[in-house]
């Protein structure tokens, strides 16, 4: 825009302006400094103007002014351009300023001209941009390699830098399945967070993992920040085993058995008692095949001695063993199988340490048969005096019993004579805990499950694992070599790898239970 002279004289009474005695144009440039002062960055924008005059005598040339110091983004120039002024003409230009984000800028415009004493004028540009700035750190967190079964736990710091309330209105997490990697506010409200200059605010992002491999996720914090108004931070991990554990044995070739018979010579028993010695031969056929180290004693559930053990240097074990199986029916109704096991393993002219039954270096196995539940107290109680006999997996009870958890029905074919048979509370309790098996007493066929039965004991059917802490869906069973997929369990409270009668390993074979364990602790 291009005005006369006096109108500027008339703008501008503070000022003193004298027409030059000169034949030359001369630029005069009002004023020298923008100053815009401080402006909201991303809301708000200042504009200051200059002019540009000819004070000479002479027609004068202007260059449209350039910005040669300073960011184009923040300060734009504006007017009508390159110009030619008369004499007392000038020129009107406007700077706009739009900050960024919290700053002090500075810039500088070139004013170029045919004025030949100063060709070249500078206008300074000062201005100042308020603004909340938003830093998250860091940026990355990397967990590493977790073992499975641990955890572990980052801090996520938002912070204003910037000069004005920073207001973060919304936090989102991108997460792979399962979600591993888990957002937590603590004490902190849902957002929105308003965070003062020069303040900051803290959430924690846990690795909690489920699963092995490898775990990302990607949170996304929304702000008022007029340059970031969302900000990314990311956290990856991997999970896996800390080791994998491999446990071998060699089923035993000759198995040295010390073997207790607690028999229930009660009322009801003397059916049970005739199954049991018609199948005596197929019991001992295991042991005979085996050619175990065995020692075989009977008792009652009323009285813990005995008069005979059985052993190998026999000529006819099976038909001693047939006899003592018949121990009669006019015994007390109190079945106390537990406690009279206990009895006669406590004391040394019985079957105790010391005494011609017990052998130190023998498998010590009992096996119960009733058809009631044990009274003998709190199964509970028993089990410290059993744990101290032997060391771990040396010691395995047995039953011959009323079926888990509801008992069963029996019935004798010639007759047809029934009756009910509870499930052996106590006896149930007692095996279980120290990984043994039962057999049912209400069953048809006794000469297999006899069978069975002396198999388990021959063949070592429990492996106690050498690590406390395995991770039970990692582990597989061997036997000679060969994945073993059926036929096994996995014990909690025993922690050791159970055959089940059919799939105990053969003496002779190998067994290995390889799996994976925790590295911080049981889940």
């Amino acid at each position: 825009m291009l005005l006369s002279l006096f109108v500027l004289f008339m703008g501008c009474s503070d000022e003193s302006f004298y027409k030059i005695e000169e034949t030359n144009p001369e630029i005069v440039v009002y004023p020298e400094l923008l100053h815009f002062g401080h402006i909201e960055s991303g809301i708000e924008s200042g504009i200051e103007n200059f002019i540009v005059m000819n004070a000479g005598d002479q027609s004068l040339s202007i260059d449209s002014p350039v910005l040669v110091l300073g960011d184009g983004e923040k300060f734009e120039v504006t007017g009508p351009g390159s110009v030619e002024l008369l004499p007392e003409e000038f020129a009107e230009y406007s700077v706009t300023y739009r900050p960024k984000t919290y700053e002090s800028n500075r810039g500088q415009i070139l004013i170029t001209s045919s004025d030949e004493d100063e060709s070249e004028v500078f206008i300074d540009l000062e201005g100042h941009g308020d603004a909340p700035v938003i830093e998250v750190t860091p940026e990355i967190i990397d967990y590493g390699l977790l073992t499975f079964g641990c955890d572990n736990e980052e801090r996520v710091t938002i912070s204003n830098k910037g000069n004005l309330d920073l207001i973060v209105d919304n936090i989102t997490q991108l997460v792979n399945n399962p979600a591993d990697l888990l957002l937590e506010f603590g004490s902190l409200p849902e957002p929105p967070w308003l965070i003062e200059p020069d303040k900051q605010l803290d959430f924690l992002v846990s690795y909690i993992p489920e699963d092995i491999g490898i775990d990302e996720s990607l949170i996304q914090i929304s702000s008022n920040d007029p340059v970031n108004p969302v900000v990314e931070t990311h956290q990856y991990g991997e999970t896996d085993y800390v080791q994998q554990v491999t446990d071998t044995w060699e089923q035993e070739e000759i198995p040295i058995i010390d073997l207790l018979w607690v028999i229930d010579n009660s009322g009801s028993m003397q059916i049970f008692q005739n199954s049991l010695s018609a199948n005596s031969s197929a019991f001992m056929s295991t042991f005979l095949a085996s050619n175990a180290d065995y020692h075989i004693a009977v008792i009652t559930t009323d009285d813990p001695t005995f008069s005979v053990i059985v052993n190998n240097s026999m000529s006819d074990p099976a038909g001693v063993l047939s006899n003592l199986f018949l121990v009669g029916n006019s015994g007390s109704g109190m079945e106390k199988g537990i406690e009279m096991s206990y009895r006669s393993l406590s004391d040394p002219l019985f079957a105790g340490v010391g005494g011609n039954f017990f052998r130190e270096d023998a498998s010590l196995v009992v096996v119960y048969v009733s058809d009631e539940n044990d009274q003998s107290g709190f199964w509970m109680n028993y089990v410290p005096f059993f744990e101290g006999l032997k060391p771990e997996g040396m010691f395995i009870p047995y039953g011959v019993i009323g079926d888990s958890p509801a008992g069963c029905e029996y019935v004798y074919t010639p007759t047809g004579y029934t009756r009910t048979v509870p499930r052996s509370a106590g006896y149930h309790e007692l095996i279980s805990h120290f990984g043994g098996d039962w057999f049912s007493i209400c069953s048809s066929d006794w000469g297999s499950q006899m069978q069975e039965l002396s198999e388990n004991v021959v063949n070592r059917s429990e492996f106690k694992l050498s690590s406390s802490n395995p991770i039970e869906e990692t582990i597989q069973v061997y036997v000679n070599g060969q994945l073993v997929s059926e036929g096994w369990s996995y014990s909690s409270e025993n922690n050791s790898v159970i055959f089940e009668s059919r799939s105990v390993p053969d003496a002779g074979q190998t067994i290995e239970i390889v799996y994976a364990v925790w590295g911080c602790g049981d889940e």
